[in-house]
């Protein structure tokens, strides 16, 4: 099984409901409809708008084999365009940092903070040259909740109405009020789907977690709500034990992975994915405060020590998935109703790459 096809047996039921084929998880041309289906056609968080707070900022990401930079322009608009050169394919820029405009270092082509060639020098003689048609493809860019997305699909529809279930969920949390006070990075040598499917339960709370989560948001009190048919999120509700905060999960389809800490104050952590190939993806993980809390060290460095202490107790368990989804006697396996995230999760795989 390979391709879209390993999505068509999704169960319609929950009461039903089976986990992925192995294969769903390891074998690159699952991981080639995926790109094209729904990495290339979707809305993706590439950035929180506290990253560039300023005219000329700036920074690169990958984006489904696709280099681009995010940019602010002087108006403050941001733009999302390809950082590759328009004249021998040179990268424009690296990194993140603030500029005037993105000069090639290659032979100097300048481009504005919106993509437009600005000069070419010794392109005079060039029949073949059109300044007016050599700017930077750029990509439709939108911001939510503080967030910035981008969808390379020119055709794409609006990001509000992609987020318009999601956000009636967290309209009263301030997240667009929030900054990044820390953010932990972890290589991840992984299908991206098993740190989504990790993410979307607390199941595994009385496991890995059976010495903080378990205690502070036991697995068996977990539920997701009642949510559309045809949802592009899950939510799922940690409710406390005694003395400890609420936490909600969210995972906006396909990978936009947060949670939502309300407690006296309202946190959020972030999962940032750059995903590379059907065995790895970049994890960066934020941790987003308000004012006044961001601006207190002992209680941010406290939160973020926490935030990798549990991110620490999932590697092992996703390192042991992986490993075990390569073995020839892997099988898809029934779900619990403690999973129905996953359900979800499947049910949107099964949507956008066999009817896309």
């Amino acid at each position: 099984m390979s391709g879209t096809n390993v999505y068509s047996g999704v169960s319609d039921r929950m009461e039903t409901a089976m986990s992925l084929p192995p294969a769903a998880f390891r074998d690159k041309a699952v991981f080639e409809a995926e790109t094209d289906r729904i990495f290339r056609r979707q809305w993706m968080p590439v950035a929180r708008v506290d990253q560039l707070p300023n005219a000329g900022d700036f920074l690169s990401v990958d984006l489904a084999g696709t280099p681009l930079v995010i940019s602010r322009g002087e108006e403050g608009v941001f733009h999302a365009l390809s950082r590759v050169c328009r004249h021998r394919s040179m990268p424009v820029a690296e990194g993140e940092g603030n500029v005037k405009a993105f000069t090639c270092p290659y032979h100097l082509w300048r481009y504005g903070l919106d993509g437009r060639l600005l000069s070419a020098p010794a392109m005079e003689r060039s029949e073949a040259f059109d300044q007016g048609k050599c700017g930077l493809p750029s990509f439709a860019v939108d911001v939510w909740q503080g967030w910035i997305f981008v969808n390379l699909d020119e055709g794409a529809a609006p990001l509000a109405k992609h987020m318009a279930g999601l956000d009636a969920h967290v309209t009263q949390d301030g997240l667009g009020d929030m900054r990044i006070v820390a953010s932990l990075k972890f290589p991840s040598p992984w299908n991206w789907k098993v740190l989504v499917e990790n993410f979307i339960e607390s199941y595994h709370h009385i496991g890995p977690h059976s010495e903080t989560l378990q205690h502070s948001n036991p697995a068996f009190g977990t539920y997701v709500p009642e949510l559309p048919e045809d949802t592009n999120f899950t939510a799922l509700e940690n409710p406390p034990a005694e003395g400890a905060d609420p936490l909600t999960v969210y995972v906006g389809f396909p990978c936009f992975l947060f949670a939502v800490i309300r407690g006296e104050t309202t946190t959020a952590t972030w999962y940032q994915m750059e995903v590379r190939d059907e065995g790895y993806f970049d994890l960066t993980v934020h941790l987003l405060m308000p004012e006044p809390q961001a601006s207190d060290e002992e209680f941010v460095a406290g939160s973020a020590e926490i935030l990798r202490h549990i991110h620490l107790e999932d590697i092992p368990v996703c390192d042991g998935v992986q490993a075990g989804l390569r073995s020839p006697a892997a099988a898809a396996g029934p779900l619990s109703h403690l999973e129905r995230g996953l359900w979800h999760f499947h049910r949107y795989l099964k949507r956008v790459t066999c009817n896309g």
